[in-house]
């Protein structure tokens, strides 16, 4: 007898669980890694990127240009790991709706004009995924789970 038998709706949720936690792996993988990519140049030299945030007027630049900094470096390898996911999702959603509105809402969303906001939005939209949907089961949130509900069940 094998679980189908006994449960024929398990084919079906294995299948499922399998394919959605394989592509929130891919999904975690492919933003923790871009916002790496764009965060651990600006964390080596920030002088640069700090002028640029100053230049913006933006309010505190230095404060914000080291919250962008640290934002996607330190949520970057947050997702990359699927550690607090739900959280960084969110927090990657505020940051990158933030810099699409400092930084590429004023030079206008009017496709014709050079705009080059896209990336920015889909990273917002991709936390915003990421904290209503979570790690998935390759994660190190889904493997606490799995560690604290051994733990109730053995109490």
């Amino acid at each position: 007898m094998n679980i189908t038998d006994a449960d024929p709706f398990a084919a079906a949720r294995i299948g499922r669980l399998g394919s959605v936690s394989t592509g929130l792996l891919i999904l975690r993988l492919a933003v923790g890694l871009l916002l790496l990519e764009h965060g651990l140049p600006k964390l080596t030299d920030p002088s640069g990127f700090l002028a640029t945030v100053e230049g913006l007027g933006v309010p505190l630049p230095q404060v914000a240009g080291w919250l962008e900094i640290l934002g996607e470096v330190g949520l970057g390898l947050l997702i990359l790991l699927g550690l607090l996911t739900r959280i960084a999702g969110a927090l990657l959603a505020v940051m990158m709706g933030l810099v699409w509105i400092t930084v590429h809402a004023p030079l206008g969303f009017v496709w014709g004009q050079g705009f080059d906001g896209e990336a920015a939005l889909l990273l917002a939209l991709l936390g915003v995924v990421l904290a209503f949907t979570g790690a998935g089961t390759w994660s190190v949130d889904a493997a606490l789970g799995r560690r604290r509900r051994r733990r109730r069940l053995q109490a």
